[in-house]
């Protein structure tokens, strides 16, 4: 789905980007990304539209009263209909590399006007489809009907209040966790749906009467009982957010619209003043984009013990993590990069055709550049965290044995390879900074990639499905043939190298000398569930430190964040024989020349922002 994301949360959605690995790859992007922005949708209610009501009932642990351990799902339908012998409910087994509660459901109960239903599960492929710059498919569990459906459809069903399943491996923050006193998760993680694409009038609430005094109720369409502010189809319900229990809230009052925040246990940092800070580049985002009246946007914060510092942008809102204090996801300077990239992709336009992974250099190159840039020339962040985050992300790609994989393969070897899942991010960024810099050189300063942007938004807005055609026709407008003939080049793999100034007169590059990035031992392994070592490279560091092909990694490892910086070594717990103990070394390889770029002495501050 999601800088860089700590495993790129996202986002991709389905398949996936995002950010919730690496700080880089915020797909997230995942990863994505987000499913619709909210300002590519129409302000009317078609009054045909079906009507959901949710209602969440989270209840206290059997043997810890403080903690919260499952939670009770009520959903009633209006205009939901099935023959005998139809799926009438589905919920994916994996979504973006997390299991679901598909396999874990307890007391499932479905009933219409007639009365109960008796259901049969089974599993089936479905189709995939496009989610922004993810996609959305794979293997589902449907429930089929024994009869006819008529009348109100009313769905009941328990579900533990945390990640059931062990986690497979690079992914965003969608399943649930209970810690701190709360509870958070995804709709993709929890939400039994209709098939098909039907959009309904929704409304979200939450029982917590089982719960202490003081629980809060959160989702990405605000506090407590909420109407969303349009009709949700199932991928929209799926990328929402639901977060309850003794968590914190910012403002003390959710406002009906605009920015709001919630964090479930206690982060190693001042949360509130993170998302006042977030607030107000939400609101200079608006302003930017356009937007006189903001839709409802929320920002969710929890621990992650293992990958901590990514996130992934949702419908509506945007999910970080973050780690103990001096770990991962414990830099305030660099979760709000990983904010400005999320909230970025609610706003953004996204090329849907070709559909998926295959466009998210656009998506997420997109975010990655103007997640420094904007909150730069907000005066929200200062020159010095501009370059940090800009050599981060140019260091990763710039040493990247994968540097000149063509974009096609991108889908294919997202999930299998970190030095893949990072292109669509810094490639896409660096190819993005070469287009700003020669629409500014040539009309003078007077137009950016600002205006071929915010063009592609509005063909987006008027219903248009955006193809790269439609970028294609503006290159060609502002800079001519000859850059549809370096784009079309550029998704063939070739390297994008900006200008020495094209981040601006504050900085300059240069050539330095980096070491690759080397895993050491198939990459493939660290995205499966069950991680057992393959492949192990001679005289890799993998190999010098003990690591041996048939040793078993026993906690998923995070690379996405890793590959960014030069001096951080990798954990890996090993099992062997029966024996589980630690193996720490430093992955990297050949020294290569790498572009950086450094702070123009002399240059006020005041200089740098484009």
């Amino acid at each position: 789905m999601s800088a860089i994301h700590k495993e790129p949360l996202l986002a991709t959605v389905a398949t996936w980007v995002g950010r919730w690995g690496s700080r880089t790859a915020r797909i997230g992007s995942v990863a994505a990304a987000v499913l619709l922005a909210p300002l590519a949708l129409s302000a009317a209610t078609p009054p045909a539209e079906p009507a959901l009501t949710l209602t969440l009932s989270p209840r206290p642990g059997a043997s810890d009263q403080a903690a919260i351990g499952t939670i009770q799902v009520e959903m009633r339908f209006d205009g939901v209909a099935a023959k005998a012998g139809e799926p009438l409910l589905q919920m994916p087994l994996v979504s973006s590399n997390v299991d679901t509660v598909a396999t874990v459901i307890q007391g499932l109960d479905v009933r219409d006007a007639q009365g109960p239903l008796r259901l049969t599960a089974r599993d089936a492929e479905g189709s995939t489809r496009p989610a922004g710059d993810a996609e959305i498919g794979g293997i589902a569990r449907e429930w089929i009907t024994d009869r006819a459906t008529s009348g109100t459809l009313t769905v009941r069903y328990t579900v533990p209040a945390e990640a059931s399943l062990p986690p497979r491996g690079p992914a965003p923050p969608f399943a649930f966790s209970n810690d701190g006193g709360g509870t958070s998760g995804a709709g993709h993680v929890l939400l039994l749906l209709p098939p098909g694409d039907a959009a309904y009038r929704t409304t979200v609430s939450w029982d917590l009467s089982a719960l202490p005094k003081g629980a809060r109720g959160l989702s990405s369409y605000g506090e407590g009982r909420v109407t969303a502010p349009e009709p949700l189809t199932a991928g929209q319900l799926r990328m929402a957010y639901y977060m309850a229990g003794r968590i914190g809230v910012w403002p003390a009052k959710v406002p009906s619209n605009g920015f709001f925040g919630g964090w479930q246990g206690t982060p190693p940092f001042d949360a509130a003043a993170v998302m006042r800070w977030t607030g107000t580049l939400y609101d200079r985002y608006a302003v930017f984009f356009g937007r006189r009246a903001p839709a409802s946007y929320g920002v969710f914060l929890r621990y992650n013990p293992i990958n901590a510092g990514g996130g992934v942008g949702l419908d509506h809102s945007f999910v970080t993590t973050f780690g103990r204090p001096g770990g991962p996801g414990s830099d305030v300077a660099e979760l709000r990069m990983t904010l400005a990239h999320e909230m970025f992709h609610t706003f953004q336009p996204y090329i849907e055709d070709p559909a998926g992974l295959e466009s998210s250099w656009f998506g997420e190159g997109l975010a990655t550049f103007y997640q420094r840039r904007l909150p730069l020339r907000f005066g929200l962040i200062s020159s010095q965290q501009f370059l940090k985050d800009l050599n981060v992300h140019a260091g990763r790609y710039y040493t990247s044995a994968m540097a000149t994989v063509p974009n096609a393969e991108v889908p294919k070897r997202f999930w299998a390879d970190t030095r893949i899942r990072t292109l669509p991010y810094d490639r896409g960024m660096l190819y993005f900074a070469t287009i700003d810099d020669a629409v500014r050189k040539k009309s003078g300063g007077k137009r950016s990639l600002d205006d071929l942007m915010l063009t592609m938004l509005r063909l987006e807005r008027s219903g248009r499905v955006l193809t790269n055609a439609d970028w294609e026709a503006q290159l060609e407008r502002e800079l001519g043939r000859r850059a549809v003939a370096d784009f079309r080049a550029f998704l063939e793999g070739r390297m994008p190298v900006p200008a020495s100034d094209a981040f601006g007169p504050c900085f300059a590059r240069a050539a330095v000398p980096l070491r690759r990035y080397v895993l050491g031992f198939d990459p493939a392994v660290l995205a499966a569930p069950k991680r057992i070592v393959r492949g192990l490279v001679a005289g890799s560091a993998a190999a010098a430190a003990g690591l041996r092909d048939g040793d078993e990694i026993v906690v998923p490892v995070p690379q996405d964040a890793i590959q960014g910086n030069q001096q951080e070594r990798l954990k890996l717990t090993v099992r062997r024989d029966g024996q589980a103990f630690p193996i720490v070394y430093l992955p990297r390889g050949e020294t290569v020349a790498a572009y950086q770029w450094r702070r123009v002495a002399g240059v006020p501050d005041a200089a740098c922002a484009l």
